[in-house]
Parts: C-alpha cells; structure tokens; sequence
C-alpha cells in the first residue's frame, strides 16, 4: 500500500509555486508583500510571466534552475511521482495487487483445485492444468496467426523531414543505475544523436545512493544539453520511479526513454517528430524497433534475437496498423508529453511499467505506432542474468493483467471485443501458456503414446481432448518458428534452423521464468531485478555493420568527440 498523501494543506500551500515553477520555468525568489520577485529560465518564461503580470529581476541557468528546484521541493515531488498515480488513478496502479472480488474469485479457484486434488488425485489436477495450457497456448496461436496475415500496404516514402526551426523540443529520459561498464558506450551514442542541441534535452537519471554511477558521470565533460537528475532514495526503487520523478524536470513537448545499453539510429528523434507532425492526435506514441548489436555471442543471444525479430518486425506492426493494444518495448518509445501526463504517466509499482502505459493509452482511446527506425541494444548471453530479467517482465505482466481486469466490462467498453482478448492474450495468456508449457508439452508427449491411447476413456469427448492438445502444441510451434523466421529475414540475418529448431528448449527456459514470477509476485511485487549490461565483448565498441544491410548510423569522428575531464 503506498503511504498517506501529504497533508492537504501543506499540498494547498506548495502547489501554486509547484504550477509556476515546473509548468512555466518561472522562480519566486524574494517575498516582500505585496510584491514578489520572480527570476526566469528562458524567454518562453519571460514572456510568459509577463503575461501573467509577474515582476522579473533575474534569469537563471537550467541547472541553477534545477539544483533549486530538487533542493527545495525533491521530497515533494518525489511523493507526486511515486503516488501519483495511485492517488489520482487507484484503479490503475499496481500498488495494491489484488482488488476484493479479485480476491473473492482467487479464493474459490484455489479451493476448487484443492477440492479436485482430495478426490480426483495429482493426477486430475495435471489433467486440469494440460486443458488451461492448452487453452491458453491456443490464445498465443490465435494472436500470432492473425499477427502474421498480410497487412494494408504502408507508404511508399516515411514522412518529409522538419526544418531545424520548426522540430519540437525533444527530452531524451535515460535511468542509469549500476551502469558503469557501458557508460561510456552511452554517452558516445547521446552525443551522436541528429537533432538541433538547443532543443534537446537529454536527462541522465541517477540514483541517490549509485555512488559509483555518480563517481563515473562526473569523469565526462557533458555537453550543455546534458543534464543529470538525483532521484532520492526511497521505495519501491524501480525505472518507472526515477522515470516519473525525471519528468518533472523536462522540458520537452516530445519524450523518449533510452537504455543504458542503447545504441539508437542516429536520426531516430528527427523521424519521431517529422511522424507525429503528419500523424492524427489520437497517435500518442511511436515504438521504435529494437534489436540487438550480439545476437552471435552464444545459443541464448540468437534466441533472444529470434524473439526480438518476431515481437517487433511482425507483432508490434501488425497489432499497431489494425488499431489493437500494443505492449511497448522498455526503451525507445516516443511521447507525445500531453498525452503522457493525461495517461498519469508510469506506475512506479509495476515491473512492466511499458506493458502497463501502452494499455492505458489504449484505454484513452489513443494509439501507440510503430516507428522504422531501429535502436540496437545488448542480447542478455548470461542464463541467470536472463533469469532475472525475464522472470521480471513475467511478473509484470501478470501485475498488468490483474490491474486492467480490476473492472473486466469497463476494459471491454473501452477497448472493444478484439481489443479486449487482445489484451487478454498479451498479458495473461503469454503468462500462463509460459507457466503450463511444461504440463501441455508432457500431455500431447501422452497422448501421442500407444499405452495412453489403449488407456483413452472411449468418449468423444477425451478423443477431441486429446487431439486438440497435439494440434495446438505442433501448431505452436510451428506458428512460432515461422514467426520467427519471418523476422530473423526482416532483419537482414540469416535464417538460423538451428535456432528455430530448439525454440522448445529456451520455452522451456521461460517456464523456469515464469514459476520464479510467480513466487516473485507473491513474496516481493514491486522488487526490480536488475539486468546486468556490458557482458558482452561487443558491448563497449560499435558494430561493423548493422544486420539490415546499411552502414552503421553511429560510428565516425562525432563518437570520439567526448572529452574526459
């Protein structure tokens, strides 16, 4: 449960100074009623506060601005970022897990499994469990057969560039903690990044307690459009926390997050912003493509890579272009800022805080999209690392199951019948189809027996059983290998069969994921297992080539341009 709001009058006290400061850039600095002195960030502020009729005596830098700001309201605001949400939303955050008649129904499912265990035995309850994977498993089938039907033809040509003048302003959110083996690998692909610097501002996001972190920032000599954030310390210490604190601090009327280990094309915010000037205003986010720079490191990294080729060359695009909910990637989502704040942002709460954000974006009647532009990033190649990343967005997705099944009809209006069992698809049949893999892989193993089919009741109904387990488990597959063949293609990489051909193995390996996921959500929720980065050997240089054929778009002389102090 999250801790009490502040005090209301304490709130009432703060939040006109809040309003003027963060929303306009404009700081009282001397009280002498009836008059008060106000000093300004930019002219955008100037001329706002004469508007409003404010006395003006001084103009200040971004970061004195800053540094103020987080010295004199850090704990305030702090508060707002982390319950937020929950205050304003509580149906919408994760930070109560279950809702009464969630609670209700959890109760007769476990007690009716228990009942069906004392009379029926172990075995009645693996029979049940093989019919829900079975279920579910079909789920999956269902959404990557439709995924993978042809789509509407898209534009011959992307969207015409925007003039320097007339490109938006652009805040780049990057939450670093224990980051230091690809820092400087960061830092040189920010640098490198296309767009006018006096409307970028790029938001390195620390921990109050990283030291280390902090120690490795300061030995670079950041650019003036380079600004550091401290989020405080406090719970629960999660990417959405410090991304929802940042964002208080930006000034951008377009927003993207980039990862520690990212490497994105370098023109990506320029494409962002000439897509959202020609795109409808319901358009409210443009999901990047995201691969990886060492897919050949070892057997976890190519299957990584297949996974990652599947989700966002043939399902995110396929989703986005039908108008269905979409489950945003981490890193390298662009926002439009207004659309982002009316959402409430992320929730600090949830593991997935991305899953959760597309959702309710959806659920406003607002469309993420997809953007042609590709952000290259670091395959986990460790099996434990992976564990524990994975492990993680499982959980998350059965927090954002649970959160937007809170009111089941309401998600039905707002999303619509294919909406609705789209989300139901992406959330908690991935989680279940990967928690019962096992006990539907040893039922259609059974059943394809000859002692299970002598044993078979002679019923119609146990013979249906029986067969659709073996359809759905064979066509799973097969729908999923071909998924991601299609995808390794659109990558430009070659079709590796053998990685395709043991994709059972490494579903096997999302089970094991997904039994920790559930032992995670009920014994720490809101605990962030953190991914390790840097493993890789590729990890600290750039790639030769980028897998789609084209030249690398971040290699040259602006990437050695940093300076150490």
């Amino acid at each position: 449960m999250p801790e009490a709001w502040l005090d209301d009058a304490f709130h009432r006290h703060v939040s006109d100074d809040l309003v003027l400061v963060l929303g306009h850039k404009i700081v009282p600095i001397s009280w002498n009623p009836p008059l008060v002195l106000h000093a300004v960030v930019s002219e955008e502020a100037w001329r706002e506060a004469r508007r409003m009729g404010l006395k003006v005596v001084a103009r200040i830098s971004p970061a004195d601005y800053r540094a103020a700001l987080q010295r004199h309201h850090g704990r305030l605001l702090l508060k707002m970022a982390v319950f937020g949400l929950a205050r304003h939303q509580p149906e919408m955050s994760a930070s109560v897990r279950f809702s009464a008649p969630q609670v209700f129904v959890i109760a007769g499912l476990v007690a009716g499994a228990a009942l069906l265990g004392m009379l029926k035995g172990a075995g009645a309850l693996s029979f049940a469990a093989a019919i829900a994977g079975t279920l579910f498993f079909a789920f999956i089938v269902a959404i990557r057969i439709y995924c993978l039907l042809p789509l509407p033809r898209p534009p011959a040509h992307d969207p015409p560039g925007l003039r320097d003048e007339a490109l938006p302003t652009y805040s780049v959110l990057v939450p670093l903690f224990k980051e230091t083996e690809v820092l400087g690998q960061l830092i040189r692909a920010l640098i490198a990044i296309d767009y006018p610097k006096e409307k970028l501002d790029i938001k390195l996001i620390l921990e109050e307690g990283d030291v280390r972190m902090h120690q490795a920032v300061a030995e670079f000599a950041l650019p003036p459009h380079f600004d550091i954030v401290i989020v405080p310390q406090g719970n629960p210490q999660t990417k959405p926390r410090a991304l929802s604190y940042a964002l208080q601090f930006a000034w951008g009327s377009l927003v993207t997050i980039y990862d520690a280990e990212d490497i994105p094309d370098l023109r990506q915010l320029r494409q962002a912003a000439a897509t959202f000037a020609v795109a409808p205003n319901e358009v409210a986010c443009l999901q990047a493509t995201l691969s990886f720079y060492n897919p050949g490191d070892n057997w976890l990294t190519r299957q990584f890579a297949a996974e990652y080729a599947a989700l966002f060359r043939i399902m995110l695009p396929a989703l986005a272009k039908r108008g269905l909910p979409i489950l945003l990637g981490g890193t390298s989502n662009h926002f439009r800022r207004e659309a982002l704040e009316a959402s409430g942002g992320w929730d600090p709460f949830n593991v997935t805080e991305d899953a959760d954000l597309g959702l309710r974006l959806a659920r406003l009647g607002l469309r993420c999209d997809v953007l042609s532009s590709n952000t290259l990033e670091e395959a986990n190649m460790e099996l434990g690392n992976w564990l524990k990343q994975r492990r993680r967005w499982l959980k998350g997705f059965l927090q954002c199951w649970l959160v937007h099944m809170r009111q089941p009809l309401r998600l039905y209006r707002e999303l619509g019948a294919f909406g609705f069992w789209t989300t139901q698809c992406l959330t908690f049949g991935v989680f279940c189809s990967a928690l019962l893999h096992p006990f539907l892989l040893a039922f259609g193993i059974w059943n394809l027996t000859p002692d299970s089919i002598a044993k078979l009741p002679s019923t119609v109904p146990a013979y249906l059983l029986a067969g659709t387990s073996v359809t759905i488990l064979i066509g799973g597959y097969a729908v999923a290998m071909i998924m991601a063949a299609r995808g390794l293609a659109l990558e430009g990489m070659r079709r590796r069969w053998s990685v395709i051909a043991s994709l059972p193995c490494y579903w096997l390996l999302m089970s094991v994921a997904a039994w920790l996921a559930v032992w995670d959500f009920a014994v720490w929720p809101f605990y962030w297992h953190k991914t390790r980065h840097g493993l890789s050997s590729m990890a600290v240089t750039f790639p030769a080539r980028i897998r789609n054929g084209r030249k690398p778009t971040v290699t040259g002389r602006q990437l050695n341009s940093i300076d150490r102090r």
